[in-house]
């Protein structure tokens, strides 16, 4: 239940569909610390998805939001949230998506996912749905056609959860890459034992991090003091434990806008191409709420809708590295 917003109460939301509980628990512990840097009294709202989250937004229901990096693109372009901070994770901002699947599998490269059940975070994830179509595509698979069965299970750990218990074949996930082009962290290394039952088969990237944005509507000095407090909550040991442990991040850095417009660039081509349309459904298995039984789409937000909208591709842009993904840019697992 949310305070009422004619109170001087801040709120917080992130997208908790599929959340375990001690996630919840960690949120609110970043929640707590953030308010008290801050000097504010926060509040958390828990969205059932990007969209419902987006929609929060639009609406002033959330006064700032961790939004990945297409919902954020999205609100943005229609005046609707202004980035405070980038989020770090290995001493980068940028991070990659990876396909994942068990090791005893045999399938040993992108050519054999064709006839899989694929496992997607989300419609509006980059590394969960958008990049890794653009990417497969690139090297010869269709993803309208190719896979037996596609599900959005509406978190990374979930779509980690789903592989490691044969539920999906592969998964689309989101990892992090070394200079020497090895995988250095992944959402499976935190689900524990699943690093000993799955690997990466293929990665695609790279993809711009995380950002926390603020309501476009919320004061200039209520945005300064939440963007101090977000950076500093990241320097100071006792609170980047906290940090870490609720969204696996390293650091807050002052907002950069470097990766977005390309990002945004391979969004809009792919839907032009019509790669982001599929028979993926929603899996609510873990779900008791009953408004979450409604595919994702029922909520979407116009916003996010427009950030597909092939009416404002220019088509004589180069989609950058985002949109070059092809065989020099795969890097295979080592395993």
């Amino acid at each position: 239940m949310l305070p009422s917003k004619t109170t001087d109460v801040l709120v917080f939301g992130y997208a908790a569909h599929g959340a375990s509980t001690a996630m919840r628990e960690r949120i609110a512990q970043f929640s707590l610390a953030l308010g008290k840097l801050a000097r504010a009294e926060l509040a958390v709202y828990e969205a059932a998805s990007y969209e419902d989250l987006a929609r929060a937004v639009v609406v002033g229901e959330v006064d700032f939001a961790w939004l990945p990096p297409l919902a954020f693109i999205a609100l943005e372009r229609r005046g609707s949230a202004a980035a405070l901070v980038s989020a770090q994770r290995g001493g980068d901002t940028a991070f990659y998506s990876a396909i994942i699947v068990r090791r005893d599998s045999g399938l040993e490269a992108p050519e054999d996912l064709a006839g899989a059940r694929a496992a997607w975070v989300d419609r509006y994830s980059a590394s969960g749905y958008v990049v890794p179509r653009v990417g497969l595509a690139a090297v010869g698979i269709d993803p309208r056609v190719a896979f037996a069965e596609e599900r959005f299970w509406h978190s990374h750990e979930a779509v980690v959860r789903a592989v490691v218990a044969g539920r999906a074949d592969f998964g689309a996930t989101y990892a992090g890459v070394g200079t020497g082009g090895e995988i250095t962290r992944g959402s499976w290394m935190d689900v524990q034992g699943a690093d000993e039952v799955v690997r990466a088969l293929v990665q695609f990237g790279a993809i711009p991090g995380d950002v926390v944005a603020a309501r476009a509507a919320l004061a200039e000095p209520k945005r300064e003091v939440l963007t101090r407090a977000l950076i500093a909550i990241s320097l100071q040991e006792e609170h980047r434990l906290v940090l870490k442990d609720a969204f696996g991040i390293d650091e807050m850095r002052p907002f950069s806008s470097a990766g977005y417009d390309a990002l945004r660039r391979l969004a809009e081509e792919a839907s032009k191409r019509g790669l982001l349309q599929g028979d993926a459904v929603d899996d609510d298995d873990d779900d008791d709420d009953d408004d979450d039984d409604e595919p994702a789409e029922e909520h979407a937000d116009e916003s996010l809708g427009e950030t597909m909208d092939r009416r404002d591709l220019d088509e004589t842009q180069d989609v950058g590295d985002l949109g070059e993904t092809n065989e020099r840019d795969i890097v295979r697992d080592p395993d």
